[in-house]
């Protein structure tokens, strides 16, 4: 080590830089070499140094090639200004404005390299704490390991070592974003540096008004943008409410309350029913231990903990030696040893997964950008252009400065951001109607785009509450109406030879009352007193309080009349728990009315009470358990099984109301009295709702912690299963690659027994495959595939706070068939939209058609500045606004489409220019038998903006199967449009607005032509557009047949 020492220290000495690398495994070396203050990393991390240079180098060569375009514009913007060309503070502003694309750029150009990995330099302890799988390990091997002891703990010094090593028992949140910060951040996306250009540009012109209007636009979207993001950055701190504040731990012999904050691996910690778990601990004691795990796993019963080492390959749901921070304690009790803090827990693994990947750019973000390209290139070139003819014929170096800004102005969509917005909240407030709160505005335009539903099972296809669906006795079944905890449904009785088969039969024979059948009275009896759960009404809800599972039992007796308030006269003795070990649970009770009559009642797994009983009751006698009747129990105990159900056993024994409770034997001479089988069921309405989602083009697909058989039984029922579909466990996601999983992941509908990092696994993947993904979910096991997701969807009555936080949307009432909704009406929204752009586009390349081909062809400007000003805000964006939100609209969109394609460009492209062409025609015309100028300019601009208003009409009815009554009735849109018809006539026709609009009042006999001109565009184009559509499908023929042929 001496020689390694010195060698480094000649090296710093000659200047350089030194890293030493170390081996995976651990060496006391290597803590020496870091308190000697050489900086050192694992061997396994070279890649990721390799990977940072790399992305350093190229963020550089970035910088230089803008610092060079700087440059050069700075000794360009200096001629420009001494020659008295341009204005210096026009030159500042130029300079301002290529600040401002640089950042952009680099942002979007670093965006697009691999970002360099989060670098962890950890000690060496907090690896090896790390390395450990401790649930593998026994109990004695985890004492030695983390130097603790069972009856006295940690002492003071072993405390403060080991907190400094692994840190506070704390989840780490990172730092808050600074206000301003994040203000300044939301100037970033290309629609809004255009419109900020707009605004600059419209202030040069002496547009002040506008510029004040798209510049208060820009302030309120960045505000909005601002408030979204620091709410997402609340969902960390959400976190935290998982953990309890105090705990109560062994330190230096002594039993404490400590903070939760305060635990180190180490620690001696007891818990019992009703606590929250304060980190993940190994159970090394467990007195009928029981945990809900719902909210990190998804399993939705509770799970049976003990101190048995498992077996290496054992899934996170069912590490039953294992208690998680988060979670809670619902039965029994237990002492554990502290294995993982802080952030190492799968608590903190669950946060670290949400910190990892941001969220892709939105499709109506990609889309938007890509738009404002094409038309802001097209403006520059035509402006270029007509800059460059203008100054050939010789006009005025200001003038064309001027025309060209102008032309620019005319070309840029600055109402799109605008309509957008305007339609997506609509939206929101016809969803919010809908039970649905939309967060993030293009959610919702997102959901008109996906293609799959990834739901979990638990809570969202299924109620969460347990239900008794059938019961047998010894020689007869029924079935059991009605779902979850509400006691209403009743028993049906089956056939005596469909007993068997009775979980899979409906109703085919109506017997005698079920309640004056003695052995069906036995069993409801048994579930009644052998039971510690209440079943409750609260605001107008049934829930239960305690064991999922008892909760139907509670609820099948009340279907069938039996309340506890009717067993008051029964007092019970003794209680044998629920013992994992046994799998059955035992009461000792007495019938105070019936002197007596002294009773033990069991329940449990069948298997487990059948092997204790040596009698079975039928029709009210007490027979001898024959081997046949024992084996067709079995069988029944099978049916049941096969359908997913989980099955509980019944038994009882008269006792000697004087025997001593503590010499009760509840293992010999049962009695059985018959079965129940019961499951979570699942919601009235999603079946029908599944059938909908796959008429929408949507693939449902359930991922789900639970088992694969109930998985299976469940999507079989709802619809989302069938033979040609593949069934993957987690345990089959560990052992396939990222490449092999994106493979198959198309042909999967459902995934069981999942971990939240597989949740993430599976949702990227389908990412990759070019899917459009809605996860949706209640738990924080859901949270990192929700924050994933395209679009994110909580559930609001049963989803926690953290889901929420991180969802794009809430379902207030939890109806799968609400996400529908969305996407219908998201589908909705992108027609509106496309409408909007339509009619939006179609103005904006007349206007520029006007304005350049006069200068080309050497005509007079027809249009003033101000004028364009007035149809882009007045006579365009409010049509347009209309057609976005689209109010008189009584059908929802069924057909995914796009809001910009080829067919739409060419509608755009075809309308525009017949409407660009004819109106300069009328100015040429009106010229040449000698108009005057204000005239002919007025002629101009009147045959535009009656052309745009024409055509809202036919824009109104694009891609929809509404008629002219319906349209006729939509009293918004005819509204809008005169509104818009009164501003033109005002603008010619009143003096004070035509002077500041510079138009003159134009004789009737124009309008003639001006409305011929004006409503012929959109039949004129008709037939040019079936001409275009029918030379493309003749050039696609021979292509389609080569292919046929091949």
């Amino acid at each position: 080590q001496g020689e390694v020492i010195e060698r480094i220290a000649e090296l710093k000495q000659h200047g350089e830089e030194v890293l030493f690398v170390t081996g995976l495994e651990q060496n006391p070396l290597n803590e020496f070499y870091k308190e000697a203050g050489i900086q050192t990393i694992s061997i396994h991390e070279l890649q990721h140094i390799q990977e940072s240079a790399m992305y350093a180098e190229k963020t550089e060569q970035i910088v230089n090639e803008h610092a060079s375009i700087a440059k050069k514009w700075n000794i360009v913007g200096s001629v420009f200004a001494t020659l008295g060309m341009i204005s210096a503070p026009v030159i500042n502003l130029i300079g301002d404005a290529l600040s401002l694309v640089f950042i952009s750029r680099t942002k979007n150009r670093s965006e697009a390299l691999p970002s360099p990995p989060e670098m962890a330099y950890k000690n060496e302890a907090a690896v090896a704490s790390e390395a450990f799988a401790w649930y593998q390990l026994p109990n004695e091997q985890i004492i030695a390991k983390l130097q603790t002891n069972l009856h006295s703990g940690l002492t003071s010094d072993q405390v403060l070592s080991i907190r400094n090593q692994y840190g506070s028992n704390r989840l780490e949140s990172k730092k808050p974003t600074p206000w301003l910060i994040s203000y300044l951040g939301q100037f970033k996306e290309f629609t809004t540096l255009i419109l900020l250009g707009t605004s600059a540009l419209a202030f040069l012109t002496g547009g002040v008004f506008d510029g004040l209007a798209m510049g208060a636009i820009l302030l309120a979207n960045a505000a909005i943008g601002t408030i979204q993001e620091r709410k997402a950055e609340k969902v960390v701190d959400k976190l935290n409410q998982f953990q309890p504040p105090v705990c109560k731990a062994i330190r230096q012999g002594q039993h404490v309350e400590l903070n939760a904050v305060e635990l180190v691996p180490g620690d001696i910690v007891s818990l019992e029913a009703g606590d929250r778990v304060p980190a993940d601990i190994r159970v090394i004691n467990s007195w009928n231990m029981r945990a809900n795990e719902s909210t990190l796993t998804g399993e939705s019963l509770p799970v049976e903990k003990n101190e048995f080492p498992l077996p290496e390959d054992c899934a996170l749901s069912e590490r039953s030696n294992m208690l998680f921070m988060g979670t809670d304690v619902c039965g029994g009790k237990g002492i554990g040893i502290v294995v993982q803090t802080g952030m190492n827990t799968e608590m903190g693994h669950l946060m670290s997964l949400l910190k990892q990947q941001e969220k892709e750019v939105t499709p109506l973000q990609e889309k938007v950008t890509s738009i404002s390209k094409k038309f802001v290139k097209g403006a520059l070139i035509v402006g270029g252009i007509v800059f460059a003819i203008g100054m050939l014929r010789g006009i005025p170096f200001p003038q064309m400065i001027s025309t060209s800004i102008t032309l620019a102005a005319s070309a840029i969509p600055e109402g799109l951001p605008v309509t957008i917005t305007i339609a997506l909240s609509a939206g929101i407030f016809r969803m919010a109607k809908k039970n649905a709160l939309i967060r993030k505005l293009s959610s919702l335009e997102t959901l008109g785009r996906t293609t799959v539903i990834c739901t979990d099972k638990t809570g969202t296809l299924t109620k969460n509450e347990m239900t008794v669906k059938a019961l047998s006795t010894a020689d007869r079944a029924w079935t059991v109406t009605g779902d979850g905890y509400e006691p209403t449904g009743a028993l049906e009785e089956l056939a005596p030879e469909a007993a068997a088969a009775a979980a899979g039969l409906k109703n085919v024979g109506s017997y005698e009352n079920p309640s004056a059948h003695p052995d069906l009275t036995r069993l409801l009896q048994i579930c009644l007193l052998c039971n510690n759960s209440k079943l409750e009404q609260q605001e107008g809800q049934w829930m239960t309080k305690g064991d999922p599972t008892e909760g139907a039992l509670l609820t099948l007796a009340a279907k069938n009349g039996l309340w506890l308030n009717d067993m008051t006269h029964w007092h019970r003795g003794h209680e044998i728990p629920f013992d994992s070990k046994t799998a059955k649970m035992s009461v000792v009770c007495k019938d105070v009315q019936a002197e007596r009559e002294c009773y033990l009642f069991s329940k449990g797994a069948v298997e487990t009470i059948l092997r204790h009983c040596n009698r079975y009751q039928k029709n009210g006698e007490i027979l001898p358990l024959s081997e046949e009747q024992k084996q067709h129990i079995i069988q029944q105990n099978e049916k049941f099984s096969a359908a997913a159900l989980r099955v509980l056993a019944f038994a009882y024994r008269p006792l000697d109301e004087n025997i001593d409770n503590e010499s009760i034997d509840d293992e010999r001479e049962l009695i059985y009295v018959g079965m129940t089988g019961m499951m979570d069921p699942p919601k009235p309405e999603v079946e029908q709702n599944i059938q909908e989602a796959f008429a929408l083009g949507l693939k449902p697909v359930m991922i789900t912690g639970d088992h694969p058989i109930t998985a299976i039984a469940i999507a079989k029922q709802l619809g989302i299963y069938s033979d040609a579909q593949s069934v993957v466990t987690g345990h089959e996601l560990d052992r396939l690659s990222d490449e092999e999983l994106s493979q198959i992941v198309d042909q999967v509908s459902i995934f069981a027994r999942v971990t939240p990092e597989h949740k993430l696994r599976i949702v990227t993947a389908m990412q990759k495959g070019g899917q459009i993904v809605a996860m949706t979910g209640d738990g924080v096991n859901d949270t990192p595939a929700i924050k994933q997701a395209n679009v994110g969807i909580a559930m609001g009555r049963t989803g926690t706070e953290v889901t929420k936080e991180t969802a794009d949307m809430v379902l207030t009432e939890d109806h799968f068939g609400t996400i529908l909704e969305g996407v219908k009406e998201g589908r909705t929204i992108i027609g509106n939209i496309r409408k909007a752009l339509g009619c939006l586009l179609t103005g904006n390349l007349a206007e520029i058609i006007v304005t350049s081909v006069a200068v080309m062809v050497g005509l007079p400007i027809p249009l003033v500045p101000i004028q364009i000003l007035l149809m882009n805000l007045l006579t365009d964006a409010l049509p347009a606004m209309v057609l976005a939100v689209n109010p008189g609209q009584k059908t929802k969109q069924q057909k995914r489409t796009d809001f910009i394609d080829k067919d739409l460009y060419q509608k755009v492209i075809t309308r525009g220019v017949l409407l660009g062409l004819g109106s300069l025609g009328l100015f040429a015309a009106s010229l040449a038998v000698g108009t005057p100028m204000p005239v002919a300019q007025s002629v101009a601009f009147a045959t535009l903006v009656a052309g745009q208003l024409i055509q809202t009409f036919s824009w109104r009815q694009e891609g929809s199967e509404e008629t002219v009554r319906d349209w006729t009735k939509d009293r918004f849109l005819i509204g809008a449009l005169c509104v818009s018809w009164l501003a033109l006539l005002g603008a010619l026709y009143i003096p004070p607005l035509a002077g500041f609009f510079h138009t003159a009042s134009l004789p009737l006999k124009y309008w003639i032509p001006i409305l011929g001109v004006a409503g012929s565009v959109s039949l004129l184009s008709k037939p040019i557009l079936a001409l275009i559509s029918k030379k493309q499908a003749i050039r696609a023929l021979p292509a389609n047949q080569t292919y046929a042929a091949a």
